[in-house]
């Protein structure tokens, strides 16, 4: 990707309720969310710099427990879902309060044991948008229908899993608010496909944001934006997605390589200086989730690439019991472990989630404040750029 300083002006993003009790509206900018990096990369740091300059800053709320108990020292006398739900409280609080009372989401995982109680814990603490994924969010109209001006996305990957979550969610008389596409072949982290599916090539973005769009326009919902994420890494790609029919863009891995990003737990130089230097597509790695995830290729996830016929389990305990997926005792690892291990900076055994920008040599790779990338988004890239390699 070259530099490309861009006059195309971006348009304004608007997500409001759709619940009977609100009338709640919220319009960002700039038509750009962060992506929520778990376990703790999206903290109250990032996502409410990402508010400050016009976007959607949105916070990680899943399993914040563990990496607080185990890098931060906080709530140990505490058991793993109250943990959970004292971190993800305490963070919600920061993030209020960095925004200046500005718009704060969080993304949750379906797959997790507590996602109900993460759900409704975040909609009490004022979170304005739920995103929400890793399987389907059926019950998340119910959960948090106490309150009005909470507004709820469901994350999908295809039109059909759109088709499925706008019936379930219209028959309760909740339609979505907005609907978060993630791209199996560009997105960071769990896909929700298999291996074989990814493969074959269905499911392109052009593909199903139309799609999705048709489909919302045929319920009355013309209001409801597509928010597309996967493969989005400047304004040249913004632009596109907005061209294919979303209303806005769902940004993770390029948020990362921010001084914001995981400033929680230490900066995270290791994971930044990886984004940095790979120049090898991430690869697919077997993952306790069930789903294959995108990842950049270290001593550990090689061990679980798919193309490694000779994968062993791996011996481990279970800390905090997250996946409902997870059989424990025949798992392949412990993902919450490797995951932190990434935030602990450790190369070696650390998860380091990452989407397909990521391989590509083209893409402009810098360490940026939020406020500084936000700018470039919006008014494109500046006609050089110099490596901020040595600042990780």
């Amino acid at each position: 990707m070259s530099a490309s300083p861009d006059n195309t002006e971006l348009p304004k993003l608007t997500i409001r309720s759709h619940h009977k009790d609100s009338g709640k509206e919220i319009t960002f900018d700039a038509p750009i969310l962060n992506g929520g990096m778990g376990v703790g990369v999206t903290g109250p740091e990032l996502a409410a710099a990402v508010t400050r300059e016009g976007g959607g800053g949105v916070l990680t709320g899943i399993v914040l427990g563990y990496p607080f108990q185990s890098i931060l020292s906080k709530y140990l006398d505490k058991k793993p879902y109250e943990a959970n739900l004292l971190a993800l409280q305490e963070w919600i609080h920061d993030a209020k309060e960095k925004a200046n009372g500005g718009f704060v989401g969080v993304n949750l995982m379906v797959a997790v044991h507590d996602f109900k109680e993460l759900a409704y814990t975040s909609a009490k603490s004022g979170v304005d948008l739920i995103v929400a994924g890793a399987g389907l969010p059926m019950a998340l109209p119910e959960v948090v229908s106490k309150f009005p001006d909470t507004m709820i996305a469901p994350i999908i990957s295809s039109v059909k899993a759109a088709r499925v979550m706008v019936k379930r969610w219209v028959s309760k008389g909740r339609p979505p608010d907005a609907i978060v596409f993630e791209s199996v072949h560009h997105s960071g982290g769990h896909q929700g496909a298999s291996v074989e599916e990814i493969m074959s090539g269905a499911n392109q973005p052009q593909e199903v944001i139309g799609g999705v769009r048709e489909l919302l326009d045929k319920q009355g919902l013309t209001d409801v934006p597509v928010i597309s994420a996967g493969g989005v890494w400047d304004k040249n790609d913004i632009l596109k997605h907005l061209s294919w029919g979303a209303g806005g863009v769902q940004m993770a891995s390029r948020f990362l390589l921010t001084n914001e990003a995981g400033a929680e737990f230490g900066g995270i130089s290791v994971f930044k200086k990886l984004y940095m230097e790979n120049k090898k597509p991430a690869i697919l790695e077997r993952s306790p989730a069930g789903l294959p995830g995108r990842a950049i290729e270290t001593p550990f996830s090689s061990r679980f690439a798919f193309s490694n016929i000779a994968m062993k389990n791996e011996p481990h305990s279970c800390p905090f019991v997250c996946l409902v997926s997870c059989d424990k005792k025949a798992s392949i690892y412990c993902i919450l472990d490797h995951l932190t291990a990434a935030l602990k900076d450790n190369y070696e055994e650390g998860l380091f989630f990452a989407g397909s920008n990521i391989g590509n040599v083209d893409a402009i790779k810098e360490v940026l404040s939020v406020k500084e990338l936000m700018m470039r988004l919006i008014s494109g890239e500046p006609a050089s750029t110099t490596s901020n390699a040595a600042a990780v």
